[in-house]
């Protein structure tokens, strides 16, 4: 341990600064509620009584979690923060049991809390969060790119470009084509590519029980890894119909906020792959059990993201590095290079189509505070200003 610090593992947090930040996409990003064109998250950063500072991200997404960054930064700034502050050793596993006992939700404000005392936790102790959390099995993981609803036509010179860059998994957006079309360009895409490409059909809760029979009959004999998320209702026992009949993988994400959702959908055997996202299920310790559960099941994780800044990316990776039941595919840790702007280095980890563990305590990566500032709109401090 830093000799210059407290010898206690966690001293009290005195000052805790929020920003609500926006950047915009570098090319619009078509999804089943709309074309998304921008994206806003709200950056947490505390500070101990020992001068170390860590950082928390929050990414509220109205149509998956009914949370927007207006509700996370008042439950922040009202209920979630003063509780932080007024804690004697604010250990997160200590803080994330406290702020439930007094919000039954938000966990998207929650988990930022959680990033950003981890975060604190591991440059104390000199070491990353993935040890914190258990250890790294691994060093690197295969990233994957994202593909806008669409045509084979218009996804062809996207995929050429990032295979030429490394990656070797893409994600098809579906849910607003007629389901004909959507097979039809599964059928175009394995046929041009192969086995040199993996390819995951997401289809953001955009189809009746009847459609996703319908498209899952007609992939039938291709090698798409799994099918995300493809039911607007009853999504338990629809999904559990369907993987029953269905010999290819089913995956449940919106699905899953916390940890009752992803036991229900276990037990109801509605889903082979879980995704993980870790602003989503309220931090890195939450999405852990979360993972825990679906290994328990034997269902596989994969770790996806929603439209991110590099700090949640960088929780996200912390983690993911230490699942043992990872889905054999690229994962999402390209969100950063999807902004215009993004005042962190996380992009740098993502290299050749490969994301590495940086070798850095704490979260690992660096933020630019001025660069945050200046995607500031708005902007609150509880305790001392730093």
């Amino acid at each position: 341990m830093n000799e210059k610090l407290s010898r206690t593992t966690m001293v009290p947090i005195v000052s805790a600064e929020v920003f609500e930040i926006e950047a915009k996409l570098c090319t619009p990003y078509k999804l089943t509620e709309g074309v998304l064109i921008a994206t806003q998250a709200v950056l947490v950063k505390l500070t101990d009584a020992d001068g170390v500072v860590g950082w928390g991200e929050a990414n509220p997404a109205e149509t998956v979690d009914g949370e927007t960054p207006a509700g996370v930064l008042t439950v922040l700034k009202d209920k979630l923060l003063p509780l932080v502050l007024a804690a004697p050793e604010p250990a997160p596993g200590n803080i994330d049991a406290l702020v439930d006992a007094v919000v039954p939700s938000h966990l998207c404000a929650k988990g930022a809390i959680t990033m950003a005392l981890l975060d604190i936790l591991g440059k104390r102790l000199n070491v990353a969060v993935a040890t914190l959390l258990g250890g790294p099995l691994r060093r690197s993981l295969p990233v994957l790119w994202p593909l806008s609803n669409g045509t084979a036509e218009e996804d062809i010179p996207i995929i050429e470009e990032r295979a030429a860059q490394g990656f070797s998994s893409f994600m098809l957006k579906m849910g607003t084509s007629p389901i004909t079309s959507e097979i039809k360009r599964v059928a175009a895409l394995q046929a041009r590519y192969g086995e040199r490409v993996k390819f995951i059909a997401d289809a953001n809760q955009g189809w009746s029980l009847d459609q996703a029979r319908e498209f899952l009959a007609g992939i039938a004999g291709s090698k798409v890894a799994f099918v995300e998320e493809p039911l607007a209702t009853d999504v338990i026992a629809g999904m559990a119909q369907l993987s029953n009949a269905s010999q290819l993988p089913l995956s449940a994400d919106e699905s899953i906020i916390d940890l009752t959702d992803a036991s229900q959908l276990a037990r109801a055997g509605a889903a082979t792959v879980f995704s993980i996202k870790s602003s989503k299920n309220g931090g890195p310790l939450r999405a852990q059990r979360i993972a825990a559960t679906a290994e328990a099941f034997g269902i596989s994780c994969y770790m996806n993201s929603m439209i991110e800044f590099g700090i949640t990316q960088a929780a996200s990776l912390q983690h993911a590095v230490t699942v043992r039941n990872l889905v054999d595919a690229g994962h999402a840790f390209m969100s950063t290079m999807r902004l215009v702007e993004d005042p962190t280095d996380f992009s740098s980890f993502v290299r050749n189509g490969i994301v590495h563990l940086p070798d850095r305590a704490g979260l690992g990566v660096e933020i630019d505070e001025d660069h945050v500032r200046r995607l500031t709109t708005a902007r609150f401090v509880l305790g001392a200003e730093k």
